[in-house]
């Protein structure tokens, strides 16, 4: 797909309604950017409809804890869209699920941009408003976990990732290298 250098992109929270929105990226982000990376008969199995069914399950669980006051759980999501059409990324962010690589206050769950979309800005972009929407939570620090075999996982050193350490992952049947990155401080560490 050709994409006009000049074309705008718009960015705001993303809701439930934009779940299946969001799964098409995932999928077809992994699809394309992981072929000859991870087995291609997991990628083979990646379906929409799984990937929005989970992320309608996360908007329902930020939901349901937003109606019961529950300020632990903060699950957000920020997607990228061309103006009058679907999404072309997201990022999307909460309470950090480990603790074995420090105090983190939060943990970015993942972060895709369209193939045909990447090394425009759109991805830093995202990262930002990540940092910005956690920054005004309170929550000055970070970290996520990513693949030592992917082809992105230099970006997040240039947004001034430091390594936290490695761990083993499985993802169809191999296993794989599973590096992590955090930020001390995003107020400090993100570059201009």
């Amino acid at each position: 797909m050709s994409v006009s250098p000049d074309e705008e992109i718009a960015y705001r929270e993303a809701t439930a309604a934009d779940a299946g929105a969001v799964a098409v990226v995932n999928v077809r982000s992994w699809q394309e950017s992981f072929r000859g990376v991870v087995p291609q008969a997991h990628l083979d199995r990646m379906n929409y409809e799984k990937r929005a069914a989970a992320f309608a399950q996360r908007f329902e669980q930020r939901e349901r804890a937003r109606g019961e006051g529950n300020g632990a759980d903060f699950y957000q999501m920020f997607v990228a869209e061309r103006a009058g059409a679907a999404a072309v990324g997201y990022v999307d962010f909460g309470p950090p699920r480990e603790t074995r690589f420090g105090p983190f206050a939060a943990e970015l769950y993942s972060i895709y941009v369209l193939p045909e979309h990447q090394r425009r800005g759109v991805g830093g972009r995202l990262f930002r408003l990540t940092a910005d929407a956690l920054l005004a939570r309170g929550r000055r620090s970070m970290y996520l976990e990513t693949l030592e075999a992917s082809p992105y996982r230099h970006f997040y050193e240039r947004m001034g990732g430091r390594p936290l350490g490695r761990g083993t992952l499985q993802i169809g049947g191999v296993d794989f290298v599973e590096l992590a990155y955090g930020w001390d401080d995003l107020s400090e560490t993100l570059p201009g």
